[in-house]
């Protein structure tokens, strides 16, 4: 009896190849827009540690973000995309924001965030 012959076939490796490759690049598109959005809750949680229990200004909060991002070098948002608005207990803090990058073709990943933080007075 001949011995059976295990293992991949060529077609099989190709195609096993290109799902690979495309997850691969996937992952390479979207790895800077979640970076981008980490360093935009650094931001975020920055603020809040600062101003906690110091009743700011909107103005000085809004300063403040845009000194950060400017040191995080963030390019999706800017200081007026943020909403602040004040609550019973201090300042509310949002950024609300997609980021849409191109895949192949006329396909897009669409990221859409949502990050509030609460500053207390």
């Amino acid at each position: 009896m001949r011995p059976r012959q295990t293992g991949i076939t060529a077609i099989s490796f190709l195609a096993l190849a290109v799902i690979l490759a495309l997850l691969g690049f996937a992952a390479l598109k979207l790895m800077p827009i979640y970076l981008e959005h980490m360093k935009v809750v650094s931001v975020l949680k920055d603020i809040k540690t600062e101003f906690d229990h110091q009743n700011p200004s909107i103005r000085l909060v809004r300063s403040a973000i845009g000194k950060r991002l400017s040191i995080e070098m963030v390019t999706v948002l800017k200081p007026q995309d943020f909403k602040i608005r004040k609550t019973e207990n201090g300042l509310e803090v949002r950024a609300q924001y997609e980021n849409r990058t191109p895949y192949l073709g006329n396909l897009y990943f669409l990221a859409i965030f949502n990050e509030a933080v609460v500053i207390e007075r």
